[in-house]
Protein backbone atom coordinates (compact mmCIF):
# COMPACT_ATOMS: atom_id res chain seq x y z
CA UNK A 1 0.00 0.00 0.00
CA UNK A 2 1.13 3.56 -0.66
CA UNK A 3 2.50 5.63 2.19
CA UNK A 4 -0.14 8.32 2.87
CA UNK A 5 1.53 9.81 5.95
CA UNK A 6 1.80 13.59 5.99
CA UNK A 7 5.22 15.33 6.05
CA UNK A 8 4.55 16.32 9.70
CA UNK A 9 3.87 12.68 10.62
CA UNK A 10 7.01 11.57 8.81
CA UNK A 11 9.05 14.21 10.64
CA UNK A 12 7.65 13.12 14.00
CA UNK A 13 8.38 9.50 13.11
CA UNK A 14 11.99 10.37 12.22
CA UNK A 15 12.44 12.34 15.43
CA UNK A 16 11.15 9.44 17.44
CA UNK A 17 13.49 7.05 15.68
CA UNK A 18 16.50 9.33 16.17
CA UNK A 19 15.77 9.53 19.89
CA UNK A 20 14.98 5.90 20.59
CA UNK A 21 16.92 3.56 18.28
CA UNK A 22 18.42 0.83 20.39
CA UNK A 23 21.30 -1.43 19.46
CA UNK A 24 23.01 -4.28 21.20
CA UNK A 25 26.78 -3.89 21.55
CA UNK A 26 27.45 -7.00 19.45
CA UNK A 27 25.38 -5.59 16.57
CA UNK A 28 27.49 -2.47 16.12
CA UNK A 29 29.39 -2.16 12.80
CA UNK A 30 33.15 -2.71 13.04
CA UNK A 31 36.22 -2.35 10.83
CA UNK A 32 36.36 -5.55 8.79
CA UNK A 33 39.19 -7.01 6.73
CA UNK A 34 37.76 -5.56 3.51
CA UNK A 35 37.55 -2.20 5.31
CA UNK A 36 41.23 -2.40 6.29
CA UNK A 37 42.19 -3.16 2.68
CA UNK A 38 40.07 -0.25 1.47
CA UNK A 39 41.71 2.09 3.99
CA UNK A 40 45.20 0.97 2.93
CA UNK A 41 44.45 1.48 -0.76
CA UNK A 42 42.84 4.88 -0.04
CA UNK A 43 45.88 6.24 1.80
CA UNK A 44 48.29 4.88 -0.83
CA UNK A 45 46.29 6.67 -3.55
CA UNK A 46 46.22 9.75 -1.32
CA UNK A 47 50.03 9.86 -1.14
CA UNK A 48 50.43 9.31 -4.90
CA UNK A 49 47.82 11.87 -5.89
CA UNK A 50 49.14 14.50 -3.47
CA UNK A 51 52.70 14.01 -4.72
CA UNK A 52 51.87 14.20 -8.43
CA UNK A 53 49.43 17.13 -8.20
CA UNK A 54 51.67 19.14 -5.87
CA UNK A 55 54.72 18.56 -8.08
CA UNK A 56 52.79 19.69 -11.17
CA UNK A 57 51.70 22.87 -9.37
CA UNK A 58 55.35 23.54 -8.48
CA UNK A 59 56.32 23.13 -12.14
CA UNK A 60 53.62 25.60 -13.15
CA UNK A 61 54.96 28.02 -10.56
CA UNK A 62 58.49 27.68 -11.99
CA UNK A 63 57.17 28.30 -15.51
CA UNK A 64 55.45 31.42 -14.22
CA UNK A 65 58.66 32.70 -12.63
CA UNK A 66 60.62 32.08 -15.83
CA UNK A 67 58.18 34.16 -17.88
CA UNK A 68 59.26 37.63 -18.76
CA UNK A 69 57.56 40.49 -16.95
CA UNK A 70 54.24 41.44 -18.52
CA UNK A 71 53.68 37.95 -19.98
CA UNK A 72 51.20 35.45 -18.62
CA UNK A 73 50.80 31.69 -18.73
CA UNK A 74 49.15 30.32 -21.86
CA UNK A 75 45.43 29.58 -21.72
CA UNK A 76 46.03 25.84 -21.52
CA UNK A 77 48.48 26.14 -18.63
CA UNK A 78 46.02 28.32 -16.70
CA UNK A 79 43.26 25.75 -17.23
CA UNK A 80 45.58 22.92 -16.18
CA UNK A 81 46.44 24.90 -13.06
CA UNK A 82 42.75 25.13 -12.13
CA UNK A 83 42.26 21.42 -12.86
CA UNK A 84 45.26 20.47 -10.72
CA UNK A 85 44.02 22.64 -7.86
CA UNK A 86 40.61 20.95 -8.10
CA UNK A 87 42.22 17.50 -8.14
CA UNK A 88 44.41 18.40 -5.17
CA UNK A 89 41.37 19.70 -3.28
CA UNK A 90 39.56 16.42 -3.93
CA UNK A 91 42.61 14.47 -2.80
CA UNK A 92 43.04 16.41 0.44
CA UNK A 93 39.35 16.28 1.40
CA UNK A 94 37.77 13.09 0.03
CA UNK A 95 40.52 10.52 0.58
CA UNK A 96 41.53 11.35 4.19
CA UNK A 97 37.85 11.77 5.15
CA UNK A 98 36.86 8.40 3.67
CA UNK A 99 39.93 6.70 5.12
CA UNK A 100 39.43 8.01 8.66
CA UNK A 101 35.67 7.37 8.52
CA UNK A 102 36.32 3.75 7.56
CA UNK A 103 38.70 3.41 10.51
CA UNK A 104 36.40 4.96 13.13
CA UNK A 105 33.27 3.41 11.53
CA UNK A 106 31.07 5.94 13.34
CA UNK A 107 31.14 9.75 13.31
CA UNK A 108 32.80 11.54 16.24
CA UNK A 109 33.17 15.07 14.83
CA UNK A 110 29.71 16.44 15.65
CA UNK A 111 26.86 17.77 13.52
CA UNK A 112 28.58 20.95 12.33
CA UNK A 113 31.52 19.09 10.76
CA UNK A 114 29.12 16.40 9.53
CA UNK A 115 27.41 19.01 7.37
CA UNK A 116 30.49 21.05 6.40
CA UNK A 117 32.69 18.08 5.45
CA UNK A 118 29.84 16.46 3.50
CA UNK A 119 29.49 19.73 1.59
CA UNK A 120 33.23 20.05 0.95
CA UNK A 121 33.43 16.42 -0.14
CA UNK A 122 30.84 16.85 -2.90
CA UNK A 123 32.18 20.31 -3.82
CA UNK A 124 35.67 18.87 -4.33
CA UNK A 125 34.19 16.13 -6.53
CA UNK A 126 32.20 18.54 -8.69
CA UNK A 127 35.14 20.90 -9.26
CA UNK A 128 37.44 18.50 -11.22
CA UNK A 129 34.50 17.25 -13.32
CA UNK A 130 33.48 20.80 -14.26
CA UNK A 131 37.11 21.80 -14.95
CA UNK A 132 37.41 18.93 -17.42
CA UNK A 133 34.30 20.28 -19.14
CA UNK A 134 35.85 23.78 -19.26
CA UNK A 135 39.05 22.42 -20.83
CA UNK A 136 37.05 20.46 -23.41
CA UNK A 137 34.95 23.51 -24.31
CA UNK A 138 38.03 25.72 -24.52
CA UNK A 139 39.90 23.30 -26.81
CA UNK A 140 36.81 22.86 -28.97
CA UNK A 141 36.40 26.62 -29.38
CA UNK A 142 40.14 27.04 -29.98
CA UNK A 143 39.92 24.57 -32.88
CA UNK A 144 36.58 25.58 -34.37
CA UNK A 145 36.74 29.35 -33.69
CA UNK A 146 40.39 30.23 -33.01
CA UNK A 147 40.16 33.92 -33.87
CA UNK A 148 37.11 34.50 -31.68
CA UNK A 149 38.81 32.76 -28.75
CA UNK A 150 42.04 34.68 -29.27
CA UNK A 151 40.21 38.01 -29.25
CA UNK A 152 38.15 37.17 -26.15
CA UNK A 153 40.65 37.10 -23.28
CA UNK A 154 37.98 36.94 -20.59
CA UNK A 155 36.31 33.76 -21.89
CA UNK A 156 38.67 31.39 -20.08
CA UNK A 157 38.37 33.34 -16.82
CA UNK A 158 34.57 33.37 -17.09
CA UNK A 159 34.35 29.63 -17.69
CA UNK A 160 36.67 28.70 -14.81
CA UNK A 161 34.83 31.06 -12.45
CA UNK A 162 31.51 29.54 -13.50
CA UNK A 163 32.87 26.03 -12.85
CA UNK A 164 33.87 26.92 -9.28
CA UNK A 165 30.57 28.73 -8.63
CA UNK A 166 28.44 25.84 -9.95
CA UNK A 167 30.46 23.40 -7.84
CA UNK A 168 29.69 25.39 -4.71
CA UNK A 169 25.99 25.74 -5.58
CA UNK A 170 25.37 22.11 -6.57
CA UNK A 171 27.03 20.88 -3.36
CA UNK A 172 24.79 23.17 -1.27
CA UNK A 173 22.05 20.59 -0.47
CA UNK A 174 24.61 18.55 1.47
CA UNK A 175 24.42 21.17 4.24
CA UNK A 176 20.73 20.35 4.67
CA UNK A 177 20.40 16.62 4.05
CA UNK A 178 23.29 15.38 6.22
CA UNK A 179 22.67 15.20 9.95
CA UNK A 180 23.65 13.25 13.05
CA UNK A 181 21.73 10.31 14.47
CA UNK A 182 22.49 8.88 17.90
CA UNK A 183 21.78 5.27 18.79
CA UNK A 184 21.40 3.99 22.34
CA UNK A 185 21.87 0.66 24.06
CA UNK A 186 19.08 -1.71 25.04
CA UNK A 187 18.16 0.37 28.08
CA UNK A 188 17.76 3.49 25.95
CA UNK A 189 19.89 5.46 28.39
CA UNK A 190 23.46 5.21 27.07
CA UNK A 191 24.53 6.44 23.65
CA UNK A 192 26.73 3.82 22.00
CA UNK A 193 26.80 4.82 18.35
CA UNK A 194 26.52 8.03 16.31
CA UNK A 195 26.59 8.49 12.57
CA UNK A 196 26.49 11.26 9.93
CA UNK A 197 23.73 10.24 7.50
CA UNK A 198 20.88 11.51 5.31
CA UNK A 199 18.32 9.63 7.42
CA UNK A 200 14.81 11.15 7.06
CA UNK A 201 16.09 14.20 5.14
CA UNK A 202 13.75 13.46 2.22
CA UNK A 203 9.92 13.45 2.60
CA UNK A 204 9.53 10.70 0.00
CA UNK A 205 11.85 7.93 -1.18
CA UNK A 206 11.79 9.20 -4.77
CA UNK A 207 13.11 12.60 -3.65
CA UNK A 208 16.31 10.92 -2.53
CA UNK A 209 16.42 8.81 -5.71
CA UNK A 210 16.05 11.97 -7.81
CA UNK A 211 18.79 13.77 -5.84
CA UNK A 212 21.16 10.82 -6.21
CA UNK A 213 20.47 10.63 -9.96
CA UNK A 214 20.97 14.39 -10.33
CA UNK A 215 24.32 14.20 -8.50
CA UNK A 216 25.46 11.20 -10.56
CA UNK A 217 24.43 12.94 -13.80
CA UNK A 218 26.27 16.17 -12.95
CA UNK A 219 29.39 14.31 -11.84
CA UNK A 220 29.66 11.78 -14.66
CA UNK A 221 26.98 11.60 -17.37
CA UNK A 222 26.67 15.28 -18.39
CA UNK A 223 30.46 16.02 -18.30
CA UNK A 224 31.10 12.87 -20.33
CA UNK A 225 28.51 13.83 -22.97
CA UNK A 226 29.90 17.37 -23.25
CA UNK A 227 33.47 16.09 -23.61
CA UNK A 228 32.39 13.58 -26.26
CA UNK A 229 30.58 16.30 -28.24
CA UNK A 230 33.57 18.67 -27.97
CA UNK A 231 36.03 16.02 -29.12
CA UNK A 232 33.72 15.01 -31.96
CA UNK A 233 33.60 18.65 -33.12
CA UNK A 234 37.40 18.87 -32.95
CA UNK A 235 37.82 15.69 -35.02
CA UNK A 236 35.20 16.85 -37.52
CA UNK A 237 36.82 20.29 -37.91
CA UNK A 238 40.37 18.94 -38.29
CA UNK A 239 39.11 16.37 -40.81
CA UNK A 240 37.57 19.17 -42.89
CA UNK A 241 40.85 21.09 -42.75
CA UNK A 242 42.77 18.07 -44.04
CA UNK A 243 40.24 17.35 -46.77
CA UNK A 244 40.06 20.93 -48.07
CA UNK A 245 43.82 21.42 -48.00
CA UNK A 246 45.87 24.44 -46.92
CA UNK A 247 44.74 26.63 -49.86
CA UNK A 248 40.98 26.10 -49.62
CA UNK A 249 38.70 29.10 -49.52
CA UNK A 250 36.97 27.94 -46.33
CA UNK A 251 40.14 27.13 -44.44
CA UNK A 252 42.59 29.35 -46.24
CA UNK A 253 44.09 30.46 -42.97
CA UNK A 254 44.97 26.87 -42.01
CA UNK A 255 48.70 27.48 -41.47
CA UNK A 256 48.07 30.38 -39.11
CA UNK A 257 45.06 28.50 -37.77
CA UNK A 258 47.09 25.55 -36.48
CA UNK A 259 49.75 27.86 -35.10
CA UNK A 260 47.17 29.95 -33.26
CA UNK A 261 45.43 26.92 -31.76
CA UNK A 262 48.51 25.28 -30.30
CA UNK A 263 49.95 28.51 -28.89
CA UNK A 264 46.87 29.06 -26.72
Amino acid sequence: MANNASPQQNQNHCSAINNSISLMQENLPTLTLSGKIRVTVTFCLFLLSTTFNASFLLKLQKWTQKKEKGKKLSRMKVLLKHLTLANLLETLIVMPLDGMWNITVQWYAGEFLCKVLSYLKLFSMYAPAFMMVVISLDRSLAITRPLAVQNNRKLEQSMTSLAWILSSIFAGPQLYIFRMIHLTDGSGQTEIFSQCVTHCSFPQWWHQAFYNFFTFSCLFIIPLLIMLICNAKIIFTLTRVLHHGPHSVLFGFSANYVQTVFKQ
